[in-house]
C-alpha cells in the first residue's frame, strides 16, 4: 500500500514539474519573439492585390521630364505615388501641388535621401520632410521610402512615426538603358508589385507603352497605399 502512495506522489510530482517547465518555456519563448520583432522590423516590398500593380517614382532631383510624365499620367487617367524628398518638395511646390491636385499619392524619403543615421537621426529627417510637405500641400505622408538606408532603423523610425516603411518589388532602372530596356524589364512585373521608376527621359518617353504593357498584362495601375492596403499602415 505504501508502495502504490509512493508512487502515485512521485508521478504527480514529476506531473507538476513538467508543467512548471512548459510554462516557464512559454514565457521565455514569448519573451523573446516579441523582443525580435520590435527590434527588427521589416520594410514592405510587395502588396497583395493580385489584378494590380502601383508605379512609384522617386522624386529627389530637379528632372525636366517632370512634367511629361505628369501630362501623360493625366492623359491616361493613372494615378501613381510619388515619393519625394523634403529638399525636391521645398524646390519644387508647383510640381508637388500638381501631383496633389492629379490625385496622386505622396510618400517621403525624408530631408535627404543620400544621408543615413542612426535612429534619432532618422526620425529627425523624416518629420522635417513631413513637415515640409504638409507645409506646400496641407497632407502628411503616411509612405516612408528608405532607399539604401539601413532597413531596420528605418523600419522603427517608420513606426515611431506612424508611417508604412515601403521599398520595391522591382525597379526598372530608368536611368539605365533604352525605352525598349525599361518595356523589356517591365516583364518581371508580377500582381501586387510595387513598380520603382525614376523620372528620367527614358522613363517619360516609355510610359505610354508601359501603361499599355501592363494593361495587355491585366494589371491596374494604382497607388502603392491601395497595393500595400490599410492594414500595413
Amino acid at each position: 500500500m505504501s508502495t502504490r502512495k509512493t508512487g502515485i506522489g512521485l508521478t504527480a510530482f514529476v506531473n507538476a514539474v513538467l508543467v512548471i517547465a512548459i510554462a516557464a518555456l512559454y514565457v521565455i519563448t514569448s519573451q523573446g519573439e516579441e523582443k525580435t520583432v520590435a527590434a527588427v522590423g521589416a520594410p514592405i516590398y510587395k502588396g497583395n492585390v493580385g489584378d494590380a500593380v502601383s508605379l512609384q517614382w522617386i522624386m529627389c532631383y530637379n528632372a525636366a521630364a517632370t512634367d511629361s510624365i505628369l501630362d501623360t499620367l493625366k492623359e491616361r487617367n493613372i494615378r501613381c505615388t510619388f515619393i519625394v524628398s523634403g529638399e525636391w518638395a521645398k524646390e519644387n511646390p508647383t510640381a508637388l501641388l500638381r501631383m496633389v491636385n492629379d490625385g496622386h499619392e505622396l510618400g517621403t524619403m525624408g530631408t535627404n535621401p543620400r544621408t543615413d543615421g542612426n535612429l534619432s537621426f532618422l526620425t529627425r529627417d523624416i518629420l522635417t520632410a513631413s513637415g515640409i510637405i504638409e507645409g506646400i500641400v496641407g497632407i502628411q505622408p503616411s509612405l516612408y521610402y528608405s532607399g539604401e538606408k539601413n532597413a531596420a532603423r528605418s523600419s522603427m523610425a517608420a513606426k515611431k512615426l506612424g508611417l508604412s516603411h515601403i521599398q520595391a518589388t522591382l525597379d526598372l532602372l530608368c536611368s539605365n538603358g533604352t525605352v525598349d530596356d525599361i518595356i523589356r524589364r517591365a516583364g518581371s512585373v508580377t500582381g501586387g508589385s510595387i513598380v520603382l521608376m525614376q523620372p528620367t527621359r527614358q522613363a517619360a518617353e516609355a510610359l505610354d507603352m508601359l501603361i499599355d504593357r501592363l494593361s495587355a498584362d491585366g494589371f491596374r495601375i494604382t497607388t502603392t497605399g491601395e497595393i500595400i492596403g490599410p492594414s500595413a499602415r
